[in-house]
């Protein structure tokens, strides 16, 4: 795992976002992801929320999405 990376989204529309260099997988669930950063906690807030992959370093997070919180 690389350290002292910044997290890096990729959000296109409403309905899907791209997250590289993420840290851990804290709090799940359809209204709520919440990712462990090297720097900070990212909150994504919204409906129907999934995680469509993730590996080590990236992961694709669809539904639709409200708010992005750092």
């Amino acid at each position: 795992m690389l350290r002292n990376k910044e997290v890096v989204c990729t959000v296109n529309g409403t309905r899907e976002i791209f997250i590289e260099n993420y840290g851990s997988l804290g709090d799940f669930t359809d209204g709520k992801i919440i990712l462990h950063c090297f720097r900070c906690d990212l909150v994504i807030e919204g409906k129907g929320l999934v995680i469509e992959y993730f590996t080590d370093m990236d992961m694709k997070i669809t539904g639709c999405i409200q708010s992005i919180r750092f």
